[in-house]
């Protein structure tokens, strides 16, 4: 938390680094005048001017990543300020040098300058931040600044008061005595104080002295009897401090808030980051994750082929993670096993696809996290997300570590001692800045590249693959009906040509709706948190179980029906798969289905041939049954992006009248390229007339 008394500290802090920068920076023109120069550099005018702007934004910088995280200014020695300064000026100079190449002006600015430069700026710096601790803030806290407070306690509180309030020392305030409230001791020494006055008379006698404010220490006082004190002070013109009864939990850390209006102390186990921190990370890891998105995407179609000809199934394998505060999320990554791994383990072969040997090696099976950095469970860089019995087994210390983010990479990456990772974990939290972030990228980088890297493959890892393919391969059993029934085949030459047809298009509208897809996801992350997918169970060609994906458009307990829906709503759910003003879906959800952009995504599944273009809608399991045997006619196709039902009637037929049965039945009798073309103008007039889009 930014407390008052570091804020108004780090004020002071700054105008004395300012200070010493324009100091430093007429000292050293002066040096440098006088000294033989090498060449031609221009002395005066707007080239030596730019170089003190550029110094002092380089203080800003400093200021924003660094300096706002140092709560110790009041309790550093004389040695440990040296080090500070020196961490100012390393900042500064380093940004200066940075603007001179990049702006392609370092001929003009003397290098002798900027070294004469930074050595006074830390000398000058040094002594302006030791005058400071040691005479300005004394006479600040003793002078007209600080601000006189009469404490009212009563007698056996007044030790422990003293005690929180001498804990830090807070220049802003200086004690002017006490009032003791549960004992006649006017004029007394309490704790080296003196007593001021009675219970009786406090309000008048405050009121004739030379003080500020009071603070109300409350024993058994009533709520009525301090409001009355209350009302009666601030008649006097006094400000009124009240303490917070709190709780002493040890090593926590407790910092003032509001959830509402209400007042609350937040205990928590380590100092949290402050929110500026926080959103500075988010925004680095977001930037990151999008200059890595092509990279990602162009590994995701080369890894999907390749996966599809040895080893058909899901591209992504799931883990569930404990993240920030302990919350669980999917963690995504590429598939690295064969779908048949445990046979071939068995059988002594290796459990490894081609393409997952090579995403092993390289590290880029991770990749797929950046779909949990843009969602928002993870960062680039923080403590490692851990899997349920790792966390189970984990030290309060370790779980300290979540308080942020966890991230793709971390101190984790280059360190295998738990201890030693939980206390750099502590202090990243504690004092970040950019510097520390850009440290472990390349230490991680470096270790890559060098073939050193950590990364070990445990048996929980592996072992969760196998669970993850286990059960694909038990959930995506092919559904069970008689097959016999209808045996009419399609054109081969009409199959064919719409594969392909399938291919080019989907391909072609991935690749110039992605600034879509991208405005997307962000969009539906930023309506209610969460994955901006959505993979549903449905049944498609001859059975087969093929998850499609959508863009989520409702809230993410959207699956507890009966708590969300009236008996009406649940009633129609049953009997439709699906409801009238669905009160699941989110603001943005509302959008992407009247317009129909929620089934973008499948896209992907058009691509990787789960669905076609066109074709009857793939079903859940339980819609099956309404065909009765006609569910031999309809899973004899491909299902489809969009079909006949929806493109000509869509919620104007519904299964309890017979008509979208009837409508996905004349599609399969006289599917061709020709009624192909048909549907897919049709569906553009739909989706721009918004017709029975829900």
């Amino acid at each position: 938390m930014f407390s008052n008394l570091k804020r108004y500290t780090l004020y002071i802090v700054n105008l004395a680094d300012i200070l010493s920068m324009f100091v430093s920076y007429a000292i050293a023109l002066v040096i440098r005048s006088n000294l033989p120069a090498r060449g031609f550099y221009r002395w005066e005018g707007y080239d030596y001017w730019r170089f003190l702007l550029v110094a002092i934004m380089g203080y800003i910088i400093f200021n924003i990543l660094s300096l706002y995280n140092d709560d110790n200014f009041l309790k550093r020695s004389s040695s440990e300020e040296l080090g500070a300064s020196f961490k100012m000026v390393f900042y500064v100079v380093v940004i200066i040098i940075m603007y001179l190449y990049i702006g392609k002006i370092s001929e003009v600015i003397s290098r002798l300058f900027i070294g004469i430069y930074a050595l006074v700026l830390l000398l000058v710096d040094y002594l302006a931040r030791i005058f400071v601790k040691n005479v300005i803030i004394p006479k600040l806290q003793s002078g007209t600044q600080s601000q006189k407070v009469v404490i009212l306690s009563s007698e056996k509180d007044v030790k422990k008061t003293l005690k929180k309030i001498k804990a830090i020392d807070d220049w802003r305030f200086s004690i002017s005595g006490f009032v003791i409230l549960d004992k006649d001791c006017k004029d007394q020494e309490v704790e080296g104080y003196s007593v001021v006055s009675t219970r009786k008379d406090m309000v008048e006698d405050i009121g004739q002295m030379d003080v500020d404010a009071v603070l109300i220490i409350q024993g058994t006082e009533t709520d009525e009897q301090i409001e009355e004190w209350l009302k009666a002070f601030r008649r006097l013109g006094k400000v009124i401090h009240v303490q917070i009864d709190e709780f002493e939990v040890d090593d926590s850390y407790r910092g003032l808030d509001r959830i509402g209006n209400c007042p609350v102390v937040s205990y928590h186990n380590i100092a949290p980051m402050p929110k500026r921190q926080v959103l500075i990370r988010r925004i680095f890891s977001l930037l990151a994750a999008l200059v890595f998105l092509p990279v990602f995407v162009v590994i995701f179609f080369v890894t999907a082929i390749f996966d599809q000809i040895e080893s058909p199934g899901k591209v992504f394998v799931t883990r569930v993670r404990v993240g920030v505060h302990n919350r669980r999320f999917y963690q995504y990554r590429f598939r690295i096993f064969r779908m048949d791994a445990e046979e071939r383990k068995k059988a002594g072969k290796s459990p490894y696809t081609f393409i997952g040997k090579i995403l092993r090696k390289t590290h880029l099976d991770g990749l797929p996290q950046l779909i949990n950095i843009i969602s928002g469970e993870m960062d680039l860089i923080g403590p490692k997300a851990p899997s349920l019995p790792r966390y189970i087994n984990m030290s309060s210390k370790e779980r300290n570590t979540l308080s942020i983010r966890p991230g793709a990479i971390g101190y984790w990456s280059s360190d295998r001692d738990q201890s030693r990772i939980a206390d750099s974990q502590d202090e990243y939290v504690l004092n970040w800045n950019i510097g520390k972030d850009l440290a472990i990228i390349l230490l991680t980088v470096a270790r890559y590249l060098s073939f050193r890297s950590l990364r070990v493959d445990g048996t929980t890892h592996i072992q969760e693959e196998y669970d993850f393919i286990h059960d694909e391969n038990e959930t995506g059993k092919p559904l069970a009906y008689d097959h016999s029934v209808y045996t009419e085949k399609q054109n081969v030459v009409y199959l064919l040509i719409k594969r392909i047809f399938d291919i080019l298009l989907s391909l072609l509208a991935i690749v110039l709706l992605s600034p879509v897809l991208l405005i997307l996801t962000i969009l539906v992350i930023a309506d209610d948190g969460g994955s901006p997918f959505y993979g549903h169970k449905r049944i498609g060609k001859n059975g087969e179980i093929v998850t499609i994906y959508k863009f989520r458009s409702m809230r993410q307990d959207a699956g507890d029906l009966e708590k969300l829906l009236t008996p009406e709503q649940l009633e129609q759910y049953k009997k439709e798969f699906k409801i009238d003003n669905d009160p699941r879906i989110t603001n943005i959800g509302n959008f992407i289905r009247k317009t129909s952009l929620d089934e973008l995504p499948q896209l992907f599944n058009i691509l990787f041939g789960s669905l076609s273009i066109v074709g009857p809608r793939p079903i859940v399991e339980e819609e099956t049954k309404i065909y009765g045997k006609d569910i031999a006619k309809l899973l004899a196709v491909k299902p489809g992006l969009t079909g006949y039902w929806q493109a000509y009637a869509r919620n104007n037929a519904t299964y309890e009248t017979g008509e979208r049965q009837k409508m996905e039945m004349y599609y399969v009798d006289h599917a061709s390229l020709l009624l192909d073309i048909r549907i897919i103008l049709r569906t553009f007039i739909s989706v721009i007339k918004k017709d029975g889009a829900q």
